[in-house]
């Protein structure tokens, strides 16, 4: 993704800018950028059967070489081969190998983390402390998995009018403290 997005930034030297020299140098992306290709590529992720896992071969192969660059049409000399029968086909592949090649794949689904699964060693989100003024990753909305929320009081012991006395000494009472608490359905 930050590869494919790299921009070109050049800079003239010269005199009353005039571009007798150019300096040029790849950049990196935006940050926002190369998170969106991120993003619409996992949201494109395709899944692989686990029986095309044991494949020695790839599904694609990306070469580190340089693209070889059409030929040029060049009047007077005969452009038109015999030999592309099928280079229709030859473009197409080569267009699915290059979308391939940018393209995510998976072999196992996500699991549920909304659910228990002792098996999974997934506690699930039943009875999960939440917060119900948060539009965040801790709110209620996101957190509950659409299953809504409880109000509970809780009353806790804490430790509370601490007193320090000479020498290294900190004395405290136990205080009891209720509070409202929302916890996932």
């Amino acid at each position: 993704a930050v590869q494919s997005n790299m921009q070109v930034r050049c800079k003239c030297h010269g005199m009353s800018g005039s571009c007798e020299l150019k300096t040029c140098w790849k950049v990196a992306p935006d940050f926002r950028l190369v998170g969106k290709s991120l993003k619409e590529r996992f949201r494109g992720a395709v899944l692989v059967a686990q029986s095309n896992l044991g494949n020695v071969t790839p599904l694609t192969r990306i070469r580190n070489s340089r693209r070889r660059r059409p030929k040029k049409y060049r009047p007077g000399r005969d452009n038109n081969n015999n030999n592309n029968a099928g280079s229709n086909d030859r473009i197409g592949k080569k267009r699915k190998a290059h979308n391939l090649a940018k393209q995510l794949f998976y072999y196992q689904k996500s699991p549920n983390f909304c659910e228990r699964d002792p098996y999974q060693d997934i506690p699930g989100t039943t009875g999960r402390r939440c917060n119900r003024t948060s539009p965040g990753g801790d709110g209620c909305a996101s957190l509950c998995c659409g299953r809504g929320y409880n109000v509970v009081r809780q009353r806790r012991i804490e430790r509370c009018r601490c007193k320090f006395h000479w020498c290294c000494v900190v004395q405290c009472e136990n205080c009891t403290v209720e509070e409202w608490i929302t916890v996932c359905k």
